[in-house]
C-alpha cells in the first residue's frame, strides 16, 4: 500500500530524514513515534508533498513519485491517494462545516458545487454531523472539529 525508499530531507545544514525506508501493507496500522524534532511530521509531510523531499521514491497505492524528478500530474496522482488531518484541525473559521468539507472537492478536485455539497452532506452524515452542516467551527467541540477535518 505504501512503499518509501531512501527518502532524504534537509533544511539548510540540518538533515532531518536520511535514507528512510518504509513498507506498509494494506490493512496494517503503523505508528510513527519519536521525540520532538525527530522528523515524524516532516516524513508525513514528505509523503503527501507538503514538503518536497530532496531524494527518494514514494509509492502509495498506484501512484509512484521519484523526488528527483516529477510532474504536477505525478503530484496530483499521489495526493489523490493521501489525506492528512492536522493536529489543530486547520478548519476555515469563516466557513461552515459543509463549506470546510466541500472546499477541497471544489478547488482541488474541480467538482461542481452541487455535487460537492451532496458528497459533503454524505460525509457529514457518516461522521454523525449532518446537523452541524451550517455551523461554524467556533460553535463545535474539539471532537466535532476533528471529524470535520477528517
Amino acid at each position: 500500500m505504501i512503499q518509501v525508499r531512501h527518502i532524504r530531507k534537509a533544511f539548510k545544514d540540518l538533515t532531518v530524514l536520511d535514507g528512510i525506508d518504509l513498507d506498509i501493507k494494506s490493512g496494517e496500522v503503523t505508528a510513527i513515534i519519536g521525540p520532538s524534532g525527530s522528523g515524524k511530521s516532516t516524513l508525513l509531510r514528505c509523503l503527501n508533498l507538503l514538503e518536497r523531499p530532496d531524494d527518494g521514491i514514494i509509492e502509495i497505492g498506484d501512484a509512484k513519485l521519484n523526488a528527483a524528478s516529477y510532474s504536477r500530474k505525478d503530484v496530483h496522482k499521489l495526493r489523490q491517494q493521501t489525506a492528512m488531518v492536522f493536529q489543530n484541525y486547520n478548519l476555515f473559521k469563516n466557513k461552515t462545516a459543509l463549506q470546510n468539507v466541500t472546499e477541497a472537492l471544489i478547488t482541488a478536485q474541480k467538482k461542481p458545487k452541487k455535487e460537492a455539497e451532496q458528497i459533503g452532506m454524505d460525509l457529514l452524515r457518516q461522521v454523525g454531523l449532518e446537523h452541524k452542516a451550517d455551523s461554524y467551527p467556533i460553535t463545535m467541540s474539539g471532537g466535532q472539529q476533528q471529524r470535520i477535518g477528517i
